[in-house]
């Protein structure tokens, strides 16, 4: 058995980088994760929010493991994660379904506010890999551990990656809701032109009656 771990500090709030982490899937710096599917979310009586996902993804073992062990068309990643509002701590489980008599890979992480700088994030993030093939279970987990390594930049960057897209859709949202929408522009319109026609009938009546001309 192997592990790797590591810790980040993103540059945004923690609700920010919560709304991230749910939405992380797909994105294009880590192509490998292409589906995401809500198995069973429950809200405790406490506040916390359980949430069970079943990620489909591509089998992330490096080339010289693959050829050993072989891969599968698709893999099945469980996730568990716990999210407390109240605490401002998102904890995330995750194991792999596929290969599992060979490959066992048991992922951990946490989100929480940096305690120095409540505008900040900090990400603990933690693997575990345990290899079950005789004469190269050493091996292969050296091989694991240094591919999480080289992966985890691409997870940081597909946060920061939805955590863009998330800012321009609620910018977008706020225009939206601000501007009037094209049919309430074209209702103004034609009260104004209404309006505009009945002061013009108006003072043509007027004149007309004050001359006594024939109408």
């Amino acid at each position: 058995m192997s592990s790797w771990s590591s810790e980040h500090v993103f540059e945004h709030p923690w609700e920010e980088v919560v709304r991230a982490a749910f939405r992380k899937y797909p994105n294009p710096c880590n192509p490998a994760v292409y589906g995401v599917d809500v198995v069973d979310r429950t809200v405790c009586p406490k506040g916390t929010i359980q949430t069970h996902r079943l990620l489909s993804t591509e089998f992330p073992l490096p080339d010289v493991a693959a050829r050993i062990i072989g891969t599968p068309e698709k893999n099945f990643i469980s996730e568990h994660s716990t999210l407390n509002p109240r605490n401002k701590l998102l904890k995330l489980e995750s194991r792999n379904l596929t290969l599992g008599h060979l490959v066992s890979v048991h992922e951990h992480l946490e989100y929480f506010p940096h305690p120095q700088d409540k505008s900040k994030t900090c990400l603990k993030q933690q693997s575990v890999v345990k290899v079950n093939v005789p004469f190269l279970s050493g091996y292969l987990e050296k091989l694991l551990i240094e591919n999480f390594e080289k992966n985890a930049q691409k997870g940081r960057n597909g946060m920061e990656w939805v955590m863009n897209k998330i800012k321009e859709e609620d910018s977008n949202k706020v225009k939206f809701e601000t501007s009037p929408d094209i049919l309430s522009q074209i209702e103004t319109k034609f009260k104004k032109e209404a309006e505009d026609l009945k002061q013009s009938m108006d003072s043509f009546l007027k004149n007309a009656q004050a001359t006594g001309s024939p109408l």
